[in-house]
């Protein structure tokens, strides 16, 4: 049992719940249900999965019983393993656009994929943080499936977990200068807002976060 690493777990339940509920909540209560289960667990190989189910189950339970709807926010993964900063342009307008209440990431990508400079000169005029490391994926793990996988372009294979997918035709920008660039992200932008919307996900304009952080 001391060899049953729980830190991706306990990482997944602060991500999941971590804006409604205090981290030494979480902590108690996933303290005391790996504690019952070292104690009947058969299959150790399994424990940190069902720990995970069990442990979530009842922090929703204390968020109910607590006065606070324990809903946890929803998974966007973005994939464009052609061009990464793609995905990391939609991973950083979804956060932007729900105000953090989505978990946004992106898909890994093989090393010798470019960076895409053009991309990043838009999202820095935007506010947008363009720093890829800061929205990628952990390695698979059945407990951090997305809920939806945003595939960018079709030449994407869908092989990543998730609960379901949406299929996405975004143009490469091989060849395009800022002013092209700046109508991707347009559509991006677009496209994103439209994916909160059919998650229930309120939206908050661009325009009306960027004038708030000014005013900060």
């Amino acid at each position: 049992m001391n060899n049953i690493n729980f830190r991706p777990v306990r990482k997944e339940l602060y991500t999941r719940f971590g804006h409604r509920l205090e981290a030494t909540v979480i902590d108690a209560i996933l303290d005391e249900v790996i504690a019952e289960h070292a104690e009947t667990a058969r299959i150790p190989n399994f424990l940190p999965v069902l720990v995970h189910r069990e442990a979530a189950s009842r922090i929703e339970d204390h968020l109910w019983t607590h006065g606070t709807v324990g809903t946890p926010r929803k998974r966007i993964l973005f994939a464009s393993r052609t061009n990464s900063q793609r995905a990391v342009l939609a991973a950083a307008m979804a956060r932007r656009l729900s105000d953090n209440s989505i978990v946004a990431t992106v898909a890994s990508t093989h090393p010798e994929n470019r960076d895409d400079a053009l991309i990043e000169w838009v999202m820095d005029e935007r506010g947008l943080a363009a720093d890829g490391a800061k929205y990628k994926t952990e390695r698979r793990r059945t407990v951090a499936a997305a809920d939806v996988v945003v595939y960018m372009d079709s030449e994407e294979p869908h092989d990543l977990p998730g609960r379901t997918f949406v299929q996405w035709e975004v143009p490469s920008t091989d060849g395009m200068n800022v002013e092209q660039v700046r109508v991707i992200a347009d559509h991006i932008e677009a496209r994103v807002a439209h994916l909160l919307a059919t998650l229930d996900i309120a939206i908050r304009p661009l325009d009306e976060v960027q004038a708030e952080e000014i005013a900060a």
